[in-house]
């Protein structure tokens, strides 16, 4: 895996933003969608690439299944029962160890980007951000499993994510 990980530098900056994390933690709450890859479907769609549908991305989920997820819960448990400095300070290992393994799933993520498509095209920059704004949103669909044509409360969530996202000027 890469040490020079630009999607592990873009999710850093984008998630710093208070308003993104709010939404990936929301997204991640609500509808069980994984952080790292919300933020990769937008990395990706900045780079002009498409997330396929049909990526086998088998080696991130077992990652988050077996590494990534456990130790959230771990620390989940910790956090509404810690009772002394001993048990605090044992959250915040699982708090670092956490950001450890989702650090591992960008990694993952990244090597998979040789497989997503390059779908970006030439054009002025109203057509460079109308596809950037659109993309990005399949690429969330992606991401979601779901279909671009989603209603409701993921689609409006999802699209206010790309928002953000854009305003951020990190894609």
């Amino acid at each position: 895996m890469s040490e020079n990980n630009v999607f592990w530098n873009y999710s850093v900056a984008i998630y710093s933003t208070p308003e993104m994390a709010e939404l990936c933690l929301l997204l991640q709450n609500r509808y069980q969608l994984s952080v790292n890859y919300l933020l990769f479907a937008l990395w990706l769609a900045g780079q002009g690439r498409a997330l396929p549908a049909t990526l086998d991305d088998s080696d991130v989920r077992e990652w988050r299944l077996n590494t990534l997820e456990p130790l959230r819960l771990l620390r989940y448990q910790l956090r509404q029962s810690k009772r002394s400095l001993t048990e605090d300070d044992c959250y915040q290992q699982l708090k670092k160890a956490e950001l450890a393994a989702e650090r591992v799933e960008s990694g993952l993520l990244y090597e998979l980007r040789v497989h997503c498509p390059d779908v970006a095209g030439a054009g002025n920059e109203v057509d460079r951000q109308s596809d950037l704004s659109t993309l990005s949103y399949l690429n969330l669909c992606s991401a979601a499993g779901a279909e671009p044509f989603i209603t409701g409360d993921l689609q409006a969530l999802l699209r206010q994510l790309v928002d953000k996202a854009i305003g951020c000027g990190s894609n």
